[in-house]
């Protein structure tokens, strides 16, 4: 068991190496300037920033991750981010479409929007924080990795269909993808949605003096 552990973790390390690590290092500069451009643009442009928060709160409504006593479930952010993470780098099957880029861009947008509506409103910005970082220090990275894999393999389908000599197959991208999902995303996003369900509410609820329902 081990054994084949190692072995598929060897190969994701051989990915890394032959271009993953450069797709992970863009896609965090790149969600960084969103991020950024968005608290900015929200920040400076009110009637954009209430557009927008609309729009970021219909589609986190839309996710369905609250139980019947409106307490964020564990499961459902476990699914939803998992789900959406499995998108993300299924996306680069398809060659010359960066469809994972699209993806990196909305899930920057709407941290960014919320970090400036957050300070519109005049909560502290501590409890922004207080209510991203221990989830996000796990979630924000298995999404950038998610990008940097759906990036690298979109790049080596349109290879592919370029006929680029030393491009990988498309079973090799497939298999990427899988050790993606199983050996890194499943475990992060466990751990961030536990934390987010569980722990981050608690940590708010003590800087806004609001008990946890």
């Amino acid at each position: 068991m081990m054994d084949a552990l190692k072995r598929q973790y060897g190969e994701l390390a051989s990915a890394w190496e032959d271009g993953l690590k450069q797709e992970a290092k863009r896609s965090a500069i790149a969600f960084l300037i969103l991020y950024l451009l968005a608290l900015g643009l929200c920040a400076g442009i009110p009637s954009l920033r209430e557009r927008l928060i609309s729009m970021v709160v219909g589609t986190i409504d839309s996710m369905a991750v609250t139980d019947s006593a409106g307490r964020l479930s564990a499961l459902a952010l476990f699914s939803n981010n998992l789900r959406a993470c499995a998108f993300i780098m299924l996306y680069g099957l398809i060659p010359f479409v960066l469809l994972p880029a699209l993806s990196l861009g909305m899930n920057a947008m709407i941290l960014g929007v919320l970090a400036a509506w957050y300070i519109a409103e005049g909560i502290p910005i501590a409890v922004y924080f207080a209510a991203l970082i221990p989830h996000g220090i796990f979630e924000i990275p298995s999404l950038i990795f998610a990008f940097a894999v759906g990036l690298y393999v979109c790049g080596q389908t349109t290879a592919m269909v370029k006929r680029r000599e030393g491009a990988g197959s498309l079973w090799d991208c497939v298999s990427l993808i899988s050790r993606a999902f199983l050996l890194v995303q499943a475990p992060l996003l466990a751990a961030a949605a536990f934390i987010e369900a569980h722990i981050s509410p608690v940590i708010a609820s003590l800087l806004t003096g609001t008990p946890v329902v």
